[in-house]
């Protein structure tokens, strides 16, 4: 019995000196548990990580604004003088007598009138012009076409008065629409698949007339009732060249040019 007791008393007496010693294994055992636990969690994480598909946002393009959508429909370039189905019949400064041979109706007559100009210096002087109409029947309209002409020579030169220094400066059509049926044309329908879906925005609309221009030309286009539309367009460069004409022989330099030139005929 005693020595049980003291088998007991060493055994204590053991545990105290050393009281980690017999759970170290077990404190190992679940340590290692744990520490593994958390392991496989922060790899099943990892992978589901890599497993799951990346989700990218959708692209959101910028919209497109009215401007970038109208300069990519082109826009139809102003006629250069007397233009006949997208045609150029007769450019601006061509000659009486070549248009007359171009006009349909060969019955036309040729109407001159003088149109009298006062300049800045109160002189008034003579503008000869001339003016050829005719009828031009389609399925779907009669066109009264007006060609205009200016005799920009006899400025310079009261001498150059036949029919060749007669020169192309203006056209001006009068549109009427026929009686269509169903659907019935009218003259907003033009203006706007004629005019404005073709030559784009007017550069100036004044409730009237939608103006158009470039370096070459001035485009007009108004309504003058349900079914008739009228069409105006003066060529600029000829509109200058008058201009500058009237100028080289008016203006005070001018005149005084000219009477250089008379001098040389008298002989003192």
């Amino acid at each position: 019995m005693k020595l049980k007791y003291n088998i007991f008393i060493l055994t204590a007496f053991a545990l105290l000196l050393n009281p980690y010693s017999s759970l170290n294994a077990d404190d190992q055992l679940f340590g290692g548990k744990e520490k593994d636990s958390d392991s496989n969690n922060k790899a099943s994480k990892q992978m589901v990580q890599e497993e799951a598909p990346i989700m990218e946002m959708p692209k959101i393009l910028p919209p497109i604004s009215r401007n970038k959508i109208e300069s990519v429909i082109p826009v139809k370039r102003l006629p250069d003088g007397w233009v006949f189905r997208d045609e150029l019949l007769a450019p601006w400064s061509t000659s009486l007598p070549a248009v007359l041979t171009i006009v349909p109706d060969t019955t036309v007559e040729v109407v001159y009138t003088d149109e009298s100009r006062t300049t800045k210096d109160g002189i008034v002087l003579p503008i000869k012009r001339a003016t050829v109409e005719f009828n031009y029947v389609t399925r779907l309209t009669i066109e009264r076409i007006t060609l205009g002409f200016v005799n920009i020579d006899y400025v310079y030169s009261t001498t150059n008065n036949s029919d060749s220094h007669y020169i192309l400066e203006s056209v001006v059509k009068k549109i009427k629409l026929k009686d269509t049926g169903f659907p019935q044309l009218t003259a907003e329908d033009v203006i706007k698949h004629k005019v404005l879906m073709e030559y784009g925005t007017p550069k100036e609309y004044d409730g009237v007339w939608h103006n158009y221009g470039d370096e070459n030309s001035i485009f007009r286009v108004r309504k003058l009732d349900e079914r008739n539309v009228k069409v105006e367009v003066d060529g600029l460069t000829i509109a200058d060249k008058l201009n500058k004409a009237i100028e080289d022989v008016y203006s005070q330099q001018g005149i005084e040019y000219k009477k250089r030139l008379m001098m040389d005929g008298i002989d003192l």
